[in-house]
């Protein structure tokens, strides 16, 4: 049994298909296909039912799957152990989000010898990464409506998310935005206001998720960086839609209450369901935990 293998059968099961893996291996499909029938000859098990559009993966299959990812993480960790000359690892994937990267920077600062990875990517992404060990932990705003939806993917990829905190959601607005001066603002009124907004694919506190309807706001404008939502805030060409741990108390966009809302924004933690945290990692996590409300 060779880890060429072992990658070759761990990274078709992730993409569902030898043709996909054969792209993300940069090598052939039938070179793929004949590698893993090696292997499967080598067991005596059949790991794949083979279709014409596909391959799933067998009962059998799963059981493998599990023993090859574990070996391929415990291989990357041994050569990992001279590249990093004894770093300790902070590997961290998150919601795009300047709160989570300030607390980040913040954690990182008196901490000389850390590996640190951190990642800004969709809720998919992230869940991606934690399921194929290119990170131990994940960082996700994203409202209960979205958090149910995400419940079946996250057992099927054996991983775990709690819920650190949640809040109900505000409207955002710089100095000389025209609500500065609001004490609420009802739900449906946020249709006729300019939103910033992240791409399609990359998760969005989008009017339309609160209100249950698409938007019609007079301006689009998207983006997934925090420093230029933040900045176009602040200047008052639009607003945003957060809650208040999102943003530190000093900050100088004013929080405006949306009226008879019922959805709640959570802080999620995500990580493998048998994954081990290096002390850094457990330090950071319970960091997190201190300095949320």
């Amino acid at each position: 049994m060779e880890l060429k293998q072992l990658q070759y059968f761990v990274t078709s099961v992730d993409l569902g298909s030898f043709k996909k893996a054969a792209d993300a291996l940069y090598t052939t499909q039938p070179h793929v296909s004949k590698t893993i029938k090696a292997l499967e000859d080598e067991l005596g098990l059949t790991l794949f039912d083979r279709h014409p559009v596909g391959v799933t993966i067998t009962e059998a299959g799963k059981q493998v799957y599990t023993h090859a990812s574990d070996i391929l993480r415990r291989c990357g960790q041994i050569a990992q152990v001279e590249a990093d000359g004894g770093c300790e690892p902070l590997h961290v994937a998150a919601t795009p989000s300047g709160f989570l990267a300030d607390l980040t920077a913040r954690f990182c600062r008196d901490r000389q010898a850390l590996d640190l990875r951190y990642h800004e990517g969709s809720m998919e992404d992230i869940l991606q990464k934690l399921h194929r060990h290119e990170v131990n932990l994940g960082l996700v705003a994203l409202t209960r409506r979205k958090l149910a939806g995400f419940g079946q993917i996250i057992d099927k990829k054996r991983l775990t998310l709690e819920v650190l905190c949640e809040d109900s959601p505000c409207l955002f607005v710089g100095a000389d935005h025209p609500l500065r001066q609001a004490g609420s603002v009802d739900a449906a009124a946020l249709r006729t206001l300019s939103f910033i907004q992240p791409p399609d694919g990359l998760f969005a506190l989008q009017p339309s998720a609160l209100i249950g309807q698409d938007a019609d706001s007079p301006g689009r404008i998207q983006t997934n960086s925090p420093l230029l939502s933040r900045r176009l805030t602040e200047t008052g060409a639009a607003c945003v839609i957060g809650c208040r741990w999102m943003f530190p108390e000093d900050c100088t966009l004013h929080p405006v209450t949306i009226a008879r809302c019922e959805e709640r924004i959570c802080l999620g933690l995500v990580k493998r369901g048998r994954g081990e945290l290096s002390d850094a990692e457990r330090e950071f996590v319970a960091f997190i935990r201190q300095q949320l409300p």
